[in-house]
């Protein structure tokens, strides 16, 4: 029993309960070859990071900071929920979903209801547009095959996450990848706002 309570909390950050980062690479691999196998699965990855979090941090406090990680960490986790899936707190204010055989048409729409979610938690940030907490989302998404990897998609999502801050944050950025590794341009989901 104390065996198995260790591994449980070699495997989950100790703040908000979600899974760490090693864990969700092992998952990745895990789920990687699962797909790779059946020839037809589809895998994504969100990645999830508050916006200003630093500027929070400078203005409230690490208390009501660790508060606001739990609370963003709850949302994250909710869209989680079939065998498959995981959440996972990459780092900071960085999280993760990973998402196994989802349908394509429905992924713009579960990173909207990431970012829905958070701003409906009404956590002051007066340092935010808004005045409200919120998160960006980058998503990617990969039939896995021969010489590709999850850390490709991976790195496909932080990329989609990048381009969102860029963007004017508060917002989704979807990549996909076709064929052999093709690339689509990233998309504004419908009722995102503009850029600035």
């Amino acid at each position: 029993m104390a065996h198995a309570l260790l591994n449980e909390l070699a495997e989950r950050d100790g703040l908000t309960g979600l899974f760490n980062r090693r864990t969700l690479n092992t998952h990745l691999e895990r789920v990687w070859r699962q797909a790779n196998r059946d020839k037809r699965d589809l895998v994504a990855i969100a990645m999830i990071d508050i916006d200003h979090f630093k500027r929070y941090n400078d203005r409230y406090g690490h208390v009501p900071g660790d508060a606001a990680l739990k609370a963003v960490a709850d949302v994250v986790e909710r869209q989680a929920r079939r065998p498959l899936d995981l959440a996972a707190r990459y780092g900071g204010e960085e999280f993760a979903a990973v998402w196994y055989n989802p349908a394509p048409e429905e992924l713009e729409n579960m990173g909207a209801q990431i970012t829905a979610a958070v701003t409906a938690l009404s956590i002051a940030h007066l340092d935010n547009p808004g005045g409200k907490l919120s998160v960006s989302v980058g998503i990617a998404l990969m039939r896995p095959s021969a010489g590709q990897s999850g850390p490709e998609l991976l790195h496909a999502a932080d990329t989609a996450l990048y381009q969102a801050k860029n963007q004017g944050r508060n917002r989704v950025v979807l990549f996909r990848f076709t064929g052999a590794d093709a690339l689509l341009a990233p998309k504004r989901p419908p009722g995102a706002p503009e850029a600035g």
